[in-house]
């Protein structure tokens, strides 16, 4: 009996030892998945519940994705298929004889037809002279140099180096030396990458203009997504924001987080709704805002994890927020939409008033009450979102480009980031082809000097 006492014992103890170890690898897990899990992480970039990367699972669990959906044509949806160029050209590929028996063929009997799609072999860069005759008016005695839509103000290069100098960086994201390598590679164009940094700069030197069109738009829109984003700027932190319109976005790279930048980019008297989230800019810029419900609902979910008095308050913001978008689906009169409003916002305020400890859920509540004025914007007036995704959406292009090149060196370089970022979003969301864009602002456009080529934007009017 003693004998048997002691194997359980041991057994017991081996356990205990079994169970310490599974709690300090949780522990460890829980740590990890901090980094990644926390209320202001957004959905698309919170990680699955495990570690193991997709190419190490098994392969029945392929098509299984972290986001809850399958992979695939979802049923009832017709499939869509990459449409067939017509051939430029027609090919008789002919046989003469068996090739395992050798046997002489008399005629064919029938056609494999196949497309193949192909491009040309890249082109030697061609060199034009432009000789600009001078002129002097005898009436004024005005001198002038007759200019060319294909010769740029300066530099020795042409639109399409411009262009594809400025494409490579920003939208292939390729650092100036391998922009250099590009050129000598497919064409035989050498340049350094200090040269192909000029080019681009000239791109964004002459689409200032354009920069400056778009920030009018959205001057005057009446709804704007506004976020930001650490930046360095020398090593020294700055900040990159986004004003985002259904059809224009701005980037703005700035030494402040303050206020004073959607003062200056929207202008102090913008009279739309700013959708944004809880930093203090904001509210000190203006009183017409609509918070983010997906970064409170986030943060609700995270207090809930922690403090147990936080479910239900979590609960209740889902429950009121999923009820108020399902009523707003059918065609509510202006008189309903302010009902609603109000009864919505009575049942915001019996949330606040709720006693609870001090601690996350305290701090989480004092958040919601801070807000209390600019939670509800959205069920008044349709045009507003409840959630500011499209300016975090605008974000992520500057954050990859961020870990990518690491700081911007000087005034110049932050000149550059933000005209040339807003050129190619806008003109994305307006469906234009980004290469005949930037051709055409190259070849088209004035070039300001480089003085002018500073992150300022004017002041409005």
């Amino acid at each position: 009996m003693e004998e048997r006492i002691d194997e359980l014992e041991e057994k017991l103890e081996q356990k205990d030892e079994r169970i310490e170890e599974q709690q300090e690898r949780i522990e460890e897990l829980e740590t990890r998945l901090r980094k990644y899990e926390n209320p202001h992480t957004p959905p698309s970039k919170r990680r699955s519940g495990t570690d193991e990367s997709p190419t190490s699972q098994d392969d029945e669990d392929d098509d299984v994705r972290t986001d809850g959906g399958t992979p695939g044509r979802k049923d009832g949806h017709d499939p869509e298929w990459r449409s067939t160029a017509d051939p430029d050209e027609e090919v008789e590929v002919t046989c003469d004889c068996c090739p395992e028996c050798g046997q002489h063929f008399d005629e064919s009997v029938g056609v494999s037809p196949r497309l193949v799609e192909e491009i040309p072999d890249p082109q030697p860069p061609e060199v034009t002279q432009y000789n600009r005759h001078c002129y002097q008016c005898d009436s004024c005695g005005t001198e002038t140099v007759a200019t060319h839509p294909d010769c740029p103000d300066e530099g020795q290069f042409g639109v399409n180096v411009i262009a594809q100098s400025a494409l490579s960086r920003y939208d292939y994201r390729f650092p100036y030396r391998k922009i250099a390598d590009r050129f000598d590679q497919l064409h035989g164009l050498e340049l350094s990458g200090a040269s192909a940094w000029h080019a681009t700069e000239r791109a964004a030197r002459a689409g200032r203009c354009e920069y400056n069109q778009i920030r009018r738009q959205i001057q005057q829109a009446d709804v704007v997504h506004v976020d930001e984003t650490g930046i360095k700027r020398d090593g020294e932190q700055a900040w990159i924001w986004t004003f985002t319109t259904e059809s224009h976005t701005l980037y703005a790279v700035r030494e402040s987080r303050g206020s004073d930048v959607p003062a200056e980019v929207l202008g102090e008297d913008f009279a739309g709704t700013v959708i944004c989230d809880g930093w203090t800019a904001y509210p000190a810029f203006s009183d017409n805002l609509q918070r983010c419900w997906a970064h409170i609902l986030r943060e609700a979910e995270d207090v809930a994890e922690k403090q147990p008095e936080g479910k239900p308050i979590y609960d209740s913001l889902k429950q009121l927020y999923v009820a108020l978008q399902t009523r707003l689906e059918s065609d509510l009169t202006i008189r309903e939409r302010a009902e609603l409003q109000r009864v919505a916002r009575r049942e915001v305020e019996s949330l606040i008033e709720r006693s609870v400890p001090d601690g996350p859920v305290a701090t989480l509540l004092g958040k919601i009450e801070g807000g209390l004025d600019h939670w509800l914007t959205f069920v008044g007036e349709p045009a507003v979102s409840p959630t500011n995704n499209a300016a975090e959406n605008a974000l992520r292009e500057p954050v990859v480009l961020r870990k990518l090149i690491g700081t911007l060196r000087n005034d110049r370089g932050m000149f550059v980031h933000e005209t040339l970022l807003s050129l190619l979003a806008t003109w994305r969301q307006q469906g234009r082809n980004p290469y005949d864009e930037l051709k055409r602002v190259s070849r088209d456009n004035e070039m300001i000097s480089r003085t002018q080529a500073v992150p300022a934007v004017e002041s409005s009017g």
